[in-house]
């Protein structure tokens, strides 16, 4: 015989949930109860209630919903599960600037569940949440005559921009921010005083050095990247030093440096137009801090949400980048072969035509058999 549910314990935890405007899950993982006990436990009160599927006022209740404790309505006859509306809603309600893309990837890559953008869109809108949040991975089609490129491994190319912050009680700073073109992956971003080209340097020279050299760099004509006149900049030869080639945009054509710029406009949106730091070294450590969870935790929308972190560390893009620089060598990658990276170094053993060959970082060692 089954054990006896104290309903009248279970609802006093409703309320602490309720009292504490905590979601549903948060409430049981805290209080240590199932979270269907929950749900089971506002299905019972509901029933009790005189009039309950009678005098029904709104659209939530006429669908046949559950009080969330949180403001919001979980609806009964929706496909997908009370739990999972419930994750989808609270995302959306702790990120209301994100579009039903990065939700689908958020479930998929943190609750391991795949979800249609359609069911989010709808769900949404039952529940007054979807507003006009929707991104622009969502649309039908993307706008006529756009191009897009993307580089073949990592560190083949880094895009490298400049934009204006303005902070409370602060001159004008510069975020400076790099990212490496494959991956997406933000190997810079860094408030600086001024935008001389001797500081830009310092900025790349301190990416360099964390993350790896890019074979390749795309900045604009800006004065602290470029100049019309027949002499290099000392920004120039910083590059020609250290024997990176320097890739410069078009006049007037900015979205060459899209990748870039694309995520400088989402600092400023999701950074420093929401949050009032009080100081330089304050507003720094916050972009650190989204940075780093733009890199490891957040799924990317234009590497089919993927993390950067996945790519641009991953055996993923190792062996985009041994298949591009051993294609010419004649091997047959389709007997198979083996990416092992060790650190820095990137062991990779391919067939040959007629042998086993082993390159340490693209370079072939002598003797393999």
């Amino acid at each position: 015989m089954g054990r006896r549910v104290d309903w009248d314990k279970i609802g006093q935890i409703v309320e602490k949930i309720k009292e504490h405007k905590l979601s549903y899950k948060e409430g049981a993982e805290q209080f240590g109860i199932r979270l269907r006990s929950i749900y089971a436990y506002n299905k019972r009160i509901k029933a009790k209630e005189p009039g309950t599927g009678a005098n029904v006022s709104g659209p939530e209740e006429a669908a046949g919903a559950v009080d969330t404790g949180r403001g919001g309505l979980i609806s009964k006859r929706s496909a997908l599960p009370e739990g999972l509306q419930e994750v989808i809603l609270s995302y959306r309600r702790e990120h209301p600037d994100h579009g039903y893309k990065r939700i689908e990837d958020h479930l998929k890559a943190h609750h391991f569940v795949v979800v249609t953008r359609k069911k989010i869109r709808e769900l949404l809108k039952a529940h007054g949440l979807e507003k006009t949040c929707d991104s622009s991975f969502d649309r039908e089609a993307s706008q006529k005559g756009t191009r897009r490129f993307e580089a073949a491994y990592p560190r083949d190319l880094y895009q490298m921009d400049i934009t204006y912050v303005y902070l409370t009680g602060e001159p004008v700073v510069y975020l400076v921010v790099i990212i490496d073109d494959y991956s997406r992956f933000c190997v810079a971003s860094e408030l600086m005083s001024d935008q001389r080209a001797g500081t830009m340097i310092e900025v790349l020279h301190r990416a360099i050095t964390r993350y790896g050299k890019p074979r390749r760099l795309l900045t604009d004509q800006g004065r602290s990247f470029y100049t019309w006149s027949h002499e290099s900049t000392l920004f120039q030869r910083y590059l020609d030093d250290m024997r990176i080639e320097h890739l410069v945009t078009d006049p007037h054509s900015p979205e060459t440096i899209g990748k870039v710029e694309r995520l400088n406009q989402t600092i400023q949106r999701e950074v420093l137009h929401k949050v009032r730091f009080a100081s330089f070294p304050e507003a720094q450590r916050g972009i650190e801090d989204y940075i780093h969870s733009y890199n490891y935790d957040r799924p990317h929308q234009g590497i089919q949400g993927a993390c950067p972190c996945e790519r641009f560390h991953g055996v993923i893009g190792e062996t985009a980048r041994i298949e591009s620089e051993l294609s010419s060598r004649q091997l047959d990658f389709s007997k198979g072969y083996l990416v092992c990276k060790t650190g820095e170094h990137t062991i990779s053993v391919v067939h040959a035509s007629d042998r086993i060959q082993v390159f340490l970082n693209g370079h072939l060692l002598q003797g393999g058999q």
